[in-house]
């Protein structure tokens, strides 16, 4: 099931992405007020820059999205091409326009289709219900509070909106699908014979002077690279952490000064009626006074919170949970609120407080956290940040003296070994570009540095390189130019090489003589030419037959008029085929012959396409009243 699609991934990945950048269209970027000028935009839309960042964090979810929807046989460079990023960028620019479109338009969302919109969300339910522990938990994992989130909600609600004539036509039209099954699902019936090489390779005589003549030719490629046993010394932070040395006073003098630090944060579970200190068709008095109303009943009967929470919040998230917001710690809410919920005792009922959203009431229901960790249980922390404080302070001074002590060493690390207490290494036969070398040799620097003419001939240490963190500087202690390797060394080699270039060039000439014939005789079924050729198989955009992907692509990209017609596809070391493609095949035959679930997820493919088509006529609609300006092309 679903062989053509394992047996193209990248064809499917790029697929994937016309999928992925229509549903990015549609929702919101957080912080889009936030964006500042950038004079390196990669485009401009009206007045907002889209900046490097921004389309290099779009690009890496797009990437993490699509790694997700192809587990193992994700390739990375399909991102890599620049219709892939010029699409992303397009993207970007739509999701501008459509939140300048809103704003132009003055378009909001009710409180109302606010709290539905999100009641219904099933990530935010526990049995087919909304949940405010569940809702307020998945939004910490993406990092959202619920203020954030529910202004996101309300902006994409907004933004639909102008989407909404759009998002209406974008059914599926019954004759752009079947010109486009024509077009994509037509396949082609074949024949397929394979030329081995196996068989010429056999019946190849490689002579001496061949190898001879081939050897002086590219001796370049046969020579033993250089080799040098080396010394080395790396001065790293944790070289100079290892040697600070603390007592218990240091240690229990740290954990008075920062004990905030080493103690749990306090959070508060509080509920809150939330009400309108701003609306339209009624004046500021009358709003506070209803607020007060509210509160004196609260005052005279505590036990009616959740009901006149319920009755009176505009808070859509918490008046359904009778004003609970659950526990929280300082930071989460806005300034007037957090000030009112941390000064008060559970149980106490606050007075009016006003904040950007409205009048709140609020009332401490629990209190948790707070309390300060044993200094034996944090004694290892402290320890580890002190000892990482004071390698700071010395470690600047240390690389200054390690670039001087190497320098002046000539052609010993002594002088560094003992002023700065390092350990000399040693590491044998390193040629340049080995693998598995010591982080330290691994540097391109460090290897030009050993096998520069200076280091080769004098054997002095190299200058300190900065590798990562770390200070390297290494010398060679011996060292062995590169030479070419004996002809009787590679004897083995070059003939493997040249039979197989001889064989190759036989199979060519027989597989082209071959083709030719056919496009001459145009052969049927039971014909001698087709001698050896398999039984006709029928290769479409939904399965390619069994045959090796090269040889599939091949076949479909032979033009209806050429048919009939032969081809030969190049099969690296398995050597050629040779494809008769008699005919084509309608698509209605290939639809009704694959697997449903191939056709479905072809369909569900086609419709995204034309989906994105509306979208990208919509941005160019938009592009009429609000200036867009691409800066980089890709």
């Amino acid at each position: 099931m679903f062989e053509f699609i394992r047996n193209n991934q990248k064809i499917m990945q790029f697929v994937l992405l016309l999928f992925i950048a229509p549903a990015f269209a549609l929702f919101g970027l957080e912080g889009y007020n936030t964006v500042s000028a950038d004079a390196n935009a990669l485009a401009i839309v009206g007045d907002y820059p889209i900046s490097q960042e921004e389309f290099d964090e779009v690009k890496r979810q797009r990437i993490e999205e699509a790694r997700a929807q192809s587990g193992d046989n994700f390739d990375p460079k399909v991102f890599e091409s620049p219709e892939i990023n010029r699409q992303l960028l397009d993207t970007l620019v739509l999701q501008y326009l459509l939140q300048q479109s809103v704003q132009k338009q003055y378009l909001t969302a009710s409180d109302k289709a606010l709290a539905e919109d999100i009641s219904r969300t099933p990530l935010f339910q526990v049995d087919g219900k909304f949940d405010l522990e569940t809702y307020k938990r998945e939004l910490a994992a993406r990092g959202l509070t619920p203020t954030q989130h529910e202004a996101n909600v309300r902006f994409g609600l907004a933004r639909n909106q102008v989407l909404d004539p759009v998002l209406r036509a974008s059914f599926f039209p019954g004759t752009l699908k079947a010109q486009l099954d024509d077009v994509q699902l037509a396949g082609r019936v074949v024949r397929v014979k394979n030329i081995d090489l196996a068989a010429y390779a056999a019946n190849v005589k490689i002579t001496e002077e061949q190898i001879s003549a081939f050897y002086e030719t590219n001796k370049a490629q046969f020579m033993a690279a250089q080799k040098a046993d080396v010394e080395y010394v790396v001065l790293s932070p944790d070289s100079i952490k290892a040697k600070i040395e603390l007592t218990d006073a240091d240690i229990a003098a740290y954990y008075e000064q920062n004990k905030a630090r080493f103690s749990t944060p306090e959070e508060r579970r509080a509920r809150h009626i939330l009400m309108d200190a701003e609306k339209e068709g009624s004046t500021t008095e009358e709003l506070k006074a209803r607020a007060e109303k509210v509160l004196a009943e609260l005052k005279a009967n505590p036990g009616k919170f959740a009901e006149l929470a319920k009755q009176n919040s505009i808070d859509p998230g918490s008046a359904v949970q009778g004003g609970d917001l659950g526990f929280f710690a300082k930071g989460a809410m806005v300034p007037e609120f957090e000030q009112a919920v941390f000064s008060q005792k559970k149980g106490e009922l606050s007075g009016l407080v006003k904040s950007q959203f409205g009048y709140h009431i609020v009332e401490v229901t629990d209190i948790r956290g707070g309390e300060v960790q044993a200094l034996d249980s944090v004694k290892a922390i402290i320890s580890d940040e002190i000892k990482s404080q004071k390698m700071t302070a010395q470690y600047a001074d240390a690389q200054g003296r390690f670039t001087e002590l190497v320098y002046e060493g000539g052609q010993s690390f002594d002088n560094a070994v003992k002023a700065l207490g390092l350990q000399v290494q040693t590491f044998n036969a390193l040629t340049p570009g080995l693998p598995n070398l010591p982080d330290a040799l691994k540097d391109s620097k460090v290897q030009a540095e050993i096998f520069s003419t200076e280091s080769i001939q004098n054997k002095n240490n190299t200058k300190a390189l900065q590798v990562g963190e770390a200070m390297v500087s290494a010398r060679i202690v011996n060292y062995t130019a590169a030479t070419a390797r004996p002809i009787a060394e590679v004897r083995n080699s070059i003939v493997a090489r040249l039979t197989q270039d001889e064989a190759t060039k036989a199979a060519l000439k027989d597989a082209e003589a071959l083709a030719a014939k056919l496009d001459t005789e145009k052969p049927v079924s039971g014909a001698e030419v087709l001698a050896g050729f398999s039984d006709s198989k029928t290769v479409s955009a939904l399965g390619a037959a069994g045959l090796p992907g090269l040889v599939a692509q091949s076949v479909l990209n032979t033009g209806v008029s050429e048919l009939p017609k032969a081809k030969v596809v190049g099969l690296g070391a398995n050597g050629y085929a040779v494809a008769w493609v008699e005919s084509s095949a309608p698509s209605a035959e290939i639809k009704a012959k694959a697997d449903p679930q191939v056709v479905q997820y072809y369909e569900n493919i086609a419709g995204q396409v034309y989906q994105e088509a509306l979208l990208l006529a919509a941005r160019d609609s938009m592009k009429k009243r609000v200036e867009v300006e691409i800066k980089k092309t890709f």
